[in-house]
């Protein structure tokens, strides 16, 4: 071989060693630094084109607005406060982002495929391009108007407001709420205690999803489900009494009141009496563990609603024992629903046992606000028998026509539903002012499913479950006349 060849071979073989030496180290010992120069140039990137906005109806509730120079070009702003930071989320340098923000990603920060089209022309005109827009179903005013009735009672809680035909959620909001402005400050300074602050408080939790709680007697609407498909009728003769002692047990289970003294009555009595010691028997000696865990199921027990926005399951617990299942069946026990959980319930029972998926986003839009896709409702398929769904009604009415339920009636308008008082206790030892739970539906003028709702007080104490009543009837009565 020519020694100039040679020579060239060989110090080629050195560069190429040393290359090899230089990227390894590169690789395992100093890819951190690297990476965080990449990612801070990514971010300053994202920050230099608006972010797309979140909006209820054409209320923005989320937007990017031009800061005041520096580093980054914009800002994530959430005009309307705390009323939306459980359905947005935060968008922040510092701490990634949450709820639609976290979800909508791709598409707010114009990366989605979605956007394809536009991310061609911007390329041609070397333009930067800015995300896309997230239009959710909430109502604005309905979600002002739940948010403030929980706040007027001064106890935490939630509410939930679904169209039942579609599974559209119509409000969801969670008290207290947060402003997630700070939080997503480009400023670490003002996002770094923010986040503290709402970590220590708890408030970014959304009671209505990420939470769940004792339905209280807002259960016996399953158990009267299980009952009716398998065969009953809300005519039916069901024991009642002031007291009744569960198989292999010595407790007790009472009523709230000694509103139950006959031995006897209807099903749609007993219901809207609400009568513990009806339920409790039914679920030793009528149903069995498989009957309610499959109506439950059927409800929608157990599932992680995705609306996008995560759920939490609800769930029965142990139904194995008789003495478990008696107080299972008035809602105590291990028995836990979400509020989204229970107003899907109210939502199948409205639209004739026909479950539609939950869902809180409408459609997705480019920029200029055309649409790049839109969401169609999701039928789960049927629950129960439309005959059950229409007993079920018969009793939900007589809940709210002459029950516990009265503060939800609306004049000139059918509505139905079922008041719950949970008992509960943090240390499991000294009861806690108890839960309130109202969830219910109401029918429009020519008698279609207009309207769910549930309404869930934290801690409230006495007359909880009266007053989630006359909240739950308030805003539906918003919804059955327009927002007027």
């Amino acid at each position: 071989m020519n020694p100039a060849l040679r020579r060239t071979g060989v110090i080629a073989l050195i560069l190429l060693c040393a290359l090899m030496v230089q990227s390894t180290w590169v690789s395992f010992f100093h890819h951190d630094d690297y990476d965080g120069l990449l990612n801070a140039r990514t971010v300053v990137a994202e920050y230099e084109v608006p972010r797309g906005q979140i909006l209820a109806g054409d209320t923005v509730i989320a937007q990017s607005i031009p800061t005041d120079g520096g580093t980054y070009g914009y800002k994530r702003d959430y005009p309307e406060g705390d009323y939306f930071g459980n359905v947005t989320g935060y968008k922040s340098i510092n701490y990634g982002a949450s709820n639609l923000e976290a979800s909508e990603n791709s598409l707010l920060n114009g990366t989605s495929s979605l956007l394809a089209f536009d991310d061609f022309w911007a390329t041609l005109l070397k333009e930067n391009k800015p995300g896309g827009n997230v239009v959710t179903t909430i109502d604005p005013d309905l979600q002002k108007a739940a948010y403030d009735a929980i706040a007027d009672t001064g106890v935490k809680g939630g509410a939930v407001v679904i169209d039942p035909k579609t599974g559209r959620i119509l409000a969801q909001a969670s008290y207290p709420g947060w402003n997630p402005t700070e939080v997503s400050s480009n400023n670490g300074d003002v996002a770094e205690p923010a986040k503290i602050a709402l970590d220590e408080s708890g408030d970014m939790l959304d009671l209505t999803r990420q939470e769940f709680f004792p339905p209280g007697s807002t259960f016996k609407t399953l158990v009267s489900a299980a009952y009716i498909e398998n065969g009953g009728k809300a005519s039916d003769m069901v024991k009642a009494g002031n007291g009744y002692t569960a198989p292999d047990t010595n407790h007790e289970i009472t009523n709230s009141s000694n509103q139950c003294p006959n031995e006897e009555y209807t099903l749609e009595e007993a219901f809207a009496l609400s009568c513990n010691t009806t339920f409790s028997r039914m679920c030793v000696e009528d149903l069995s563990v498989e009957q309610i865990t499959e109506i439950t199921e059927a409800f929608g027990f157990g599932e992680e609603y995705e609306t996008p926005l995560p759920t939490v399951g609800s769930r029965t617990g142990d139904l194995s024992e008789k003495a478990f299942r008696a107080q299972a069946c008035i809602g105590q026990q291990e028995v836990r629903e979400t509020v989204l959980q229970n107003a899907v319930i109210a939502a199948t029972i409205a639209n004739g046992g026909e479950r539609m998926a939950p869902q809180i986003v409408s459609e997705l839009t480019d920029s200029e606000g055309n649409t790049v896709q839109k969401f169609a409702e999701d039928d789960l398929g049927r629950a129960i028998d439309l005959d059950t769904a229409q007993e079920l009604q018969i009793l939900m009415e007589a809940v709210v026509d002459h029950g516990s339920g009265r503060d939800a009636q609306i004049d000139g308008y059918t509505v139905g539903g079922k008041t719950g008082t949970a008992q509960h206790s943090e240390d499991g030892e000294n009861p806690d002012p108890d839960h309130g739970w109202f969830h219910g539906w109401a029918m429009d003028k020519d008698g279609e499913p207009a309207v769910a709702v549930c309404v869930f007080l934290d801690s409230y104490g006495q007359g909880a479950s009266a007053k989630a009543a006359d909240i739950s009837g308030a805003l539906m009565q918003q919804v059955l006349e327009g927002g007027e």
